[in-house]
């Protein structure tokens, strides 16, 4: 079937991280803020965990609620930060380190209350840089699919919106879906894991289907635009969608090879790269 819906992923999509260091700077400032743990003790203890990560990465990556790996983190630098500070608090709850703290998390619960504050105060501050040619891929999908085109991310609508404002020119004509969940795996039902893959794939995520189906019941002909092929393509292509792989930073190389043999999945070298391939695909 053909598509008739699209739905592009924001984050490192429609945007491109550069720049971090001042977020890096102010997460770990208020990391040790709020945990009250010394500078040097601080600095030791994330060298240490930043060491294992580098020595074996396909074991790290994101996490669901539910304890199911949900995605890697390689390539994605503040994915990996994230990363490394949610085990330094599990450390720090497990009583594991060796150093003196003020707060130390008494539960999952408030490691990602910890997390989500250093993570927000330095993401308000973070400034956002658009993609070349971003306002051109958004217009065109607009465009091309009136009325029948969106904008996901994990963040609020409003934050959605807010970032939209600054890119001049934009004259909007896409729905936002915010709060997707994308990282949210409920069971191991309908893994994969295709040749070439260092992980498996886990498809079922409730809530980020949930959001999709919500703005287009029919899977098989929607098509999602995405960085990261395990949060954002998997779920759609696994359930008859299309799914388009957008070439940045994050991409590993062995997603490829699965797109191109994939009858719905394409892997797209730039944001033209993506529009071109909706036209000759869209009803």
């Amino acid at each position: 079937m053909v598509l008739t819906h699209v739905v592009t992923d924001f984050d490192n999509t429609v945007t491109c991280e550069t720049d971090l260091d001042s977020f890096f700077q102010i997460y770990k400032a208020n990391f040790r803020r709020i945990t009250g743990i010394e500078e040097q003790d601080y600095a030791r203890e994330l060298s240490l965990i930043q060491g294992e990560m580098a020595r074996d990465p396909v074991n790290w990556g994101w996490k669901s609620s539910s304890g199911i790996f949900s995605a890697p983190i390689s390539g994605d630098p503040i994915g990996s930060n994230t990363v490394v500070h949610i085990e330094f608090l599990h450390r720090l709850m497990r009583r594991d380190l060796l150093l003196s703290a003020r707060r130390i998390p008494q539960n999952p619960e408030e490691v990602l209350e910890i997390k989500e504050e250093c993570y927000l105060a330095a993401h308000y501050e973070k400034k956002v840089v658009f993609r070349e040619n971003a306002r051109d891929y958004l217009t065109a999908l607009a465009t091309l699919f009136p009325g029948r085109g969106a904008i996901m991310s994990n963040s609020r609508e409003s934050s959605i919106q807010k970032k939209l404002g600054e890119l001049e020119g934009y004259s909007g004509g896409l729905q936002i879906l915010g709060e997707v969940q994308k990282m949210d795996v409920a069971s191991t039902e309908g893994m994969l894991q295709p040749d070439g893959f260092p992980v498996p794939i886990y498809p079922d995520r409730p809530v980020y289907l949930q959001k999709l189906l919500a703005f287009h019941p029919h899977i098989e002909t929607t098509a999602v635009i995405g960085d990261n092929f395990f949060l954002d393509i998997a779920t759609v292509l696994l359930r008859g969608g299309y799914g388009v792989l957008l070439e940045t930073e994050v991409t590993q190389g062995y997603e490829v090879p699965f797109l191109r043999a994939h009858p719905k999945g394409y892997f797209a070298r730039d944001l033209d790269d993506a529009i071109d391939f909706l036209q000759k695909n869209k009803k």
